[in-house]
C-alpha cells in the first residue's frame, strides 16, 4: 500500500517475518521522509531492518532497548550517489530531531528520528562498532571531518 508519493508500507515492515507486526510509521516521520525525498530529488532507501522493528528483532541486531524503531518513529536510510553527510544535513534542516551517522557501513547510512533529543542529538558508530554521542549534530559532523 502506498503511504506517500514515494514510500510504500512494506518498506517499513519488520524483516524478522515472525512477529507479524506490520505497523505503519508515525505520520510525522513519513511527512519528513517524503519532504527529504522531494528535496534531494533522488530515491531514498530504507536499510534492511532500518524501519519498524519488533522487540525480539531489535534485540537480535543489538538495537537500543528503547529504540524509536519499535514505535515507527525512526528509519535508517541512504541514497545512492548522494553524500550521506549532505543527506544528514538536509534531514536536520527539515526537522528530524536526531541524526545518527554510520560512515563505516557499506552504504554509509544515517539514522533519522522524531523523538526528543535528550541527552544527545547525534551519534557516530565507528569502524569498531563503538558509539560516540554528541550534544549537537554539528559536533558530530565536526568529529567526522576531523577523522577523515
Amino acid at each position: 500500500m502506498k503511504l506517500s508519493k514515494n514510500f510504500e508500507d512494506k518498506e517499513f515492515f519488520c524483516p524478522c517475518k515472525n512477529c507479524k507486526k506490520d505497523k505503519l510509521p508515525d505520520p510525522r516521520l513519513l511527512i519528513l521522509l517524503q519532504e527529504l525525498r522531494d528535496l534531494i530529488e533522488k530515491p531514498i532507501i530504507i536499510t534492511s531492518g532500518g524501519g519498524i522493528r519488533c522487540i525480539p528483532y531489535n534485540k537480535k541486531i543489538g538495537g537500543y532497548k528503547k529504540s524509536p524503531h519499535l514505535e515507527g518513529k525512526a528509519v535508517d536510510i541512504f541514497s545512492k550517489d548522494f553524500d550521506y553527510i549532505k543527506l544528514a544535513r538536509i534531514a536536520r534542516w527539515i526537522g528530524f530531531s536526531r541524526i545518527g551517522l554510520y560512515p563505516f557501513s557499506n552504504s554509509k547510512f544515517i539514522h533519522v528520528d522524531i523523538i526528543e533529543p535528550y541527552p544527545n542529538e547525534s551519534w557516530i558508530r565507528d569502524k569498531n562498532g563503538d558509539y560516540f554521542y554528541y550534544k549537537t549534530f554539528e559536533l558530530a559532523i565536526k568529529s567526522i571531518k576531523n577523522d577523515t
